[in-house]
Order: C-alpha cells, then sequence, then structure tokens
C-alpha cells in the first residue's frame, strides 16, 4: 500500500508540472491590486476601458491617443479591457452604450475614461442606473453641474478641463488682430510671439480633483460662465465676425460663445467696434449642417469666420472656399486637415496632452504608479 501511494504522489506531481507548462495554466503575473500585469498573457481579472466619441473629432480623437499612449508608456501595469467603443454625440446614446459595456465587462471594469461631456455626463448616468457609481473609478472631460457634483460626492475621481471662454475670446481677438493688420488695441500677450500673430495659440488644460476643486482657478474651470441673450452688435461696427461651434446643444459652447461675445465688447471698448455672428449645428454629427452654414457666412460677406471644425476632413474644403473669397478664418477647439496657409491662426488645448492628464489621473486613483524607468527618463 505504502508503494502505491508513493507512486501515486509521483503521478500528481508530474500532472501538476506537465499543465504548469501548458498555455493559460501558468499562474498570472500580478500588477497592483492583484490585477495581471498588461502584456504579460494572465487572465486578466480587471482594468479600465475607454469611452472614445465619434470617428473624424480631431479633439477627441487626439485625447484618445494620448490616454492611450501615456497608459501604455508610463502605466503598463494598468491592463486596458476596450479602447475601441464609441458612445456616439449625444448624451442618450451615451448612456445606452456606456450600459452595454458595462454589462459585457461586469465586474472586470476597475476604471473608464470618457473623452468629453455628453460622453461623460452619460457614462455617469449609466454607471449610476448600474449601480456601479463610486465603485468603478471614473474621469471625464469637460464639465457639467452634475458632473460637478459627482466630483464632489467621489463618483468621479477627475475631470480634465478647457478654458472655454478663453478660447472663444482668444478666438475672436486673434482674427481682428489678423484683420488690424497684426495689432490689437488690447493685451494679448498669448497670441503673439515675437511681434507676429501665432500659428497655434494654446489655451492650457487642467485636472480637477476633489482635492483641488475647490480653488478659485478651478472653481472658475468647473463652472465657466454661459453666454444668456443676444449677441453683441454694437451699431457701425467695423467688423462682423462669425463664430460657428460644433454645435449648441452642450455647455461647453454655450461658455465658448461667452467668451466671444466678452472678447468683442473689449475691442469695441478699445475703438474696434466687432459684432458676434454666432450659429452652428444643433448636433454635433451633423457634418453638412456646419458645411451650409460656412457657404452661407461666405455668401453673406462677413469679414471673418472663427470656425470649430466638428469634422476636420469634411471642413477642409469650406475653409479654402472662404479663403478663395476674400474670407478668412481662425480655427479653434479642432484642428483642420488643409495646409496651415489654409487658415489664420489655431486656437485649441493641447488634448494630447489632455488624455496623457486623464490617464495619470485615472492610474493614481486605482493606486498604479508610475514606471520606474518612465521616472528616470522625465
Amino acid at each position: 500500500m505504502r508503494t502505491l501511494t508513493w507512486r501515486s504522489s509521483c503521478a500528481v506531481a508530474t500532472l501538476f508540472a506537465l499543465l504548469l507548462l501548458l498555455p493559460g495554466c501558468k499562474p498570472a503575473d500580478k500588477g497592483p491590486g492583484g490585477t495581471p500585469a498588461a502584456g504579460t498573457g494572465g487572465e486578466r481579472t480587471g482594468g479600465v476601458v475607454l469611452l472614445r466619441y465619434t470617428p473624424g473629432s480631431e479633439s477627441t480623437t487626439q485625447r484618445e491617443e494620448g490616454f492611450l499612449d501615456a497608459l501604455r508608456d508610463e502605466y503598463p501595469d494598468v491592463v486596458i479591457l476596450s479602447d475601441d467603443q464609441y458612445l456616439g454625440t449625444t448624451q442618450q446614446d451615451s448612456i445606452e452604450n456606456a450600459r452595454q459595456i458595462l454589462i459585457k465587462e461586469g465586474d472586470r471594469i476597475t476604471g473608464m475614461f470618457a473623452v468629453c461631456e455628453p460622453n461623460a455626463h452619460g457614462a455617469l448616468l449609466a454607471l449610476e442606473r448600474e449601480g456601479k457609481a463610486g465603485k468603478v473609478k471614473f474621469v471625464g472631460f469637460d464639465p457639467n453641474d452634475r458632473m460637478v457634483k459627482a466630483l464632489r460626492e467621489g463618483q468621479m475621481q477627475g475631470i480634465v478641463l478647457q478654458d472655454p471662454v478663453g478660447m472663444g475670446g482668444l478666438a475672436v481677438k486673434a482674427m481682428v488682430a489678423h484683420l488690424e493688420g497684426g495689432k490689437l488695441p488690447i493685451e494679448a500677450e498669448r497670441l503673439f510671439e515675437d511681434g507676429k500673430l501665432k500659428k497655434r495659440v494654446a489655451t492650457g488644460e487642467f485636472v480637477a480633483t476633489p482635492e483641488n476643486m475647490n480653488d478659485d482657478e478651478m472653481r472658475r474651470l468647473l463652472s465657466p460662465p454661459q453666454h444668456t441673450g443676444a449677441d453683441y452688435a454694437p451699431e457701425n461696427a467695423k467688423y462682423r465676425i462669425a463664430v460657428i461651434p460644433k454645435g449648441t446643444t452642450h455647455e461647453f459652447w454655450n461658455s465658448v460663445r461667452y467668451g466671444a461675445n466678452a472678447a468683442a465688447k473689449e475691442l469695441t471698448a478699445a475703438g474696434v467696434p466687432v459684432e458676434i455672428i454666432y450659429k452652428g449645428p444643433i448636433l454635433e454629427s451633423d457634418r453638412q449642417g456646419q458645411i451650409s452654414l460656412m457657404r452661407q457666412f461666405i455668401n453673406d460677406g462677413v469679414d471673418g469666420i472663427c470656425l470649430a471644425p466638428l469634422d476636420s476632413g469634411a471642413m477642409a474644403k469650406p475653409v479654402e472656399e472662404a479663403q478663395t473669397a476674400g474670407i478668412p478664418t481662425v480655427v479653434f477647439d479642432s484642428g483642420l486637415d488643409a495646409p496651415p496657409e489654409t487658415y489664420v491662426s489655431f486656437v485649441a488645448t493641447d488634448n494630447v496632452n489632455g488624455g496623457a492628464l486623464a490617464a495619470k489621473c485615472l492610474a493614481e486613483a486605482l493606486g498604479v504608479e508610475r514606471t520606474e524607468q518612465t521616472k528616470a527618463t522625465k
């Protein structure tokens, strides 16, 4: 009997050793919190999901790329469960699509990043409906009142912020500077370099967290002013500037409108009367609607156009048409797939860096530190 027991033990040990050699049978290398490290081939027990916006939008595409590159380069221990899911251009689409992702991945999702306000708001509501708000670490891009409340209550760990008021104001000022031969009657250091109007004007990117959200600057950016009433139209305006946003539904664009009108008032008070004509498509998926508005303003003979292209490729031709008609364009928020000489300036956030800031915020919320190799090269 002893001999049989000894042989049985050897057989079991040999079988176990052989099993370890088979693919998938080796115990997974563990990353932080017991999650298999990225790229180890182990079964993933948890990771993050990137919630994309819509194809053709350069600004959000850059945020998505910046987020993924930062995770892969600086936080390789963070597992990326999904990076190819688009939520759509409306809040309702975002809710439904985010719910489907939450149902599909279940408890494997430990973190999420949504790249714009309608997506982030929709994803937040989906998390609430699935009972996961506050359990899944969540970072969004661009605020609204509901998201600010979620940040305060710990349902969100971060919101990447732009300066929409500054963006709208700088776009109008850049246009007037161009029309005035490279000069402005007001202070605008951010627009000029070596006495010349910049081709690329940066507006800055920031991250609000539960810890810093009550700081003065964060409070300003978390609740930027919204435009109300008619657009500014002084008598005997020297310049009529058309401002075309990607859409007119989301709060971000109403803050851009506020900034554009504030700039016009400031310029008028300084002796250069400027009228603002603000008009955009309702939905950010309406490419043809934005093209039609460009052509309408060309036919109306405005002095300049400030455009936030909802599709970097589709809007290139209308901008070229404006140039041919002698009407300059300042591009803002999203880039244009056209030669730089086609437009005056590009006024925008560094969206790649915005995505990278989101990756850093989410990784830290998950308790993942940047790799030592990355630290050494910074």
